[in-house]
């Protein structure tokens, strides 16, 4: 087991390991015409690349199969965006983004209106 990881997150990563998921993962991924539904970059293929394809659950699963395997609750982004933004957002609780009218878009920042 990952130390970093409770045993039921362990156990829920593989689902990650199924053949359902592997199709469904090259469904998202063909649907966004691997294209990063973040920063718009074109991904690649394999791991090692800064726009390496990750597939993304908008909705943490938690183990909940439901949405692990829910299309519409997955999005292609590129291994920086994942590994940076998307896990801080995630962390934090809310977007930073902000608006062309200078507030926050996400209603859940604190300086949102």
């Amino acid at each position: 087991m990952d130390k970093w990881r409770s045993p039921e997150a362990a156990e829920y990563r593989r689902l990650y390991q199924t053949q359902q998921w592997r199709k469904l993962r090259e469904i998202a991924l063909l649907r966004d015409a691997f294209k990063c539904q973040r920063c718009g970059c074109f991904l690649k293929r394999g791991r090692s690349h800064p726009q390496s394809a990750v597939v993304h659950h908008v909705t943490a699963h938690k183990g909940n199969q439901d949405l692990f395997f829910d299309l519409d609750n997955l999005q292609s982004v590129c291994w920086s965006c994942h590994s940076g933004v998307i896990q801080s957002e995630e962390s934090r609780g809310y977007s930073t983004e902000i608006g062309e009218d200078g507030w926050p878009t996400d209603s859940n920042h604190y300086g949102a209106k």
